[in-house]
C-alpha cells in the first residue's frame, strides 16, 4: 500500500482524500447542523391549535385572466416553491408548495390558496364561488392579508361544484384529512421559524 501512495502526487492524493473523504462529510455535516434545525419540524403538535382557530368564508373567484390575480400582474410572483430537506441529489424527493394568490373584492384583502399535498387532483377555481377555510389570526393580523403576505388558505371547495376530481370536495373525511396534513406542512415549511415560536411556544 506504501508503494503505491509512493508514486501519487501529494496534490493528487489530497484531492482523491478530499473527494472521497471531505466531500461526504461536509454533506453530512450540512444534513445535521443545519437542515435538521432549518424548518418547524415539531409543527404537527401545534396545527390543532391552528386549525381550532379557523373558520369559513365565501368569496366569488375572479375570472380567469382577471387582474385580481397576482401572477396576472406580476411575473415576479411566487407560485411554486421546493423545501429543501437535505442536501443530495435527490432534488425532485423535496416536499414542494403551490400558491395561487389573487385580491378578494368582498373581503379587500389578498389571499393565496396553498397546496403542499396532492396538487394534481385540484382545479384551481376561477369564475366560481367557493368557501375559503382561513385563520382568525392571520386574518385579525393587519401584517397579513397585503400583496407581499396574503392571507393563507389552506383548505378551498367549490359551492356549485367540486374543485378536486371524483366530488372529493364533498367527502367530509377526506377533507378533513386533507385540510389538517396541509396545515401541517405550511406551518413546518412554509411558516417562518421567529412567527412559529411567537404564536405557539411563546405561550
Amino acid at each position: 500500500m506504501r508503494n503505491i501512495f509512493k508514486h501519487i502526487p501529494m496534490v493528487t492524493l489530497g484531492q482523491i482524500l478530499g473527494t472521497v473523504v471531505g466531500f461526504p462529510l461536509l454533506i453530512f455535516l450540512i444534513n445535521i447542523f443545519y437542515y435538521s434545525n432549518k424548518y418547524n419540524d415539531d409543527a404537527e403538535q401545534y396545527c390543532d391549535n391552528y386549525i381550532k382557530k379557523s373558520y369559513d368564508i365565501e368569496v366569488m373567484m375572479p375570472e380567469e385572466k382577471s387582474k385580481y390575480y397576482l401572477e396576472n400582474q406580476d411575473e415576479n410572483i411566487k407560485t411554486s416553491e421546493t423545501f429543501r430537506t437535505r442536501m443530495d441529489n435527490n432534488f425532485f424527493a423535496n416536499p414542494q408548495g403551490q400558491y395561487y394568490p389573487f385580491y378578494s373584492v368582498e373581503y379587500k384583502k389578498y389571499f393565496s390558496i396553498m397546496c403542499f399535498l396532492y396538487p394534481t387532483e385540484m382545479h384551481w377555481p376561477c369564475d366560481m364561488k367557493v368557501i375559503l377555510t382561513v385563520n382568525r389570526d392571520d386574518m385579525n393580523n393587519p401584517a397579513y392579508g397585503t400583496k407581499e403576505n396574503p392571507v393563507p388558505v389552506l383548505k378551498d371547495i367549490g359551492v356549485d361544484e367540486s374543485i378536486r376530481d371524483n366530488d372529493q370536495d364533498y367527502d367530509k373525511a377526506y377533507m378533513d384529512s386533507f385540510y389538517r396534513e396541509n396545515v401541517i406542512r405550511y406551518l413546518k415549511y412554509k411558516m417562518p421559524k421567529s412567527e412559529f415560536k411567537r404564536r405557539f411556544k411563546n405561550k
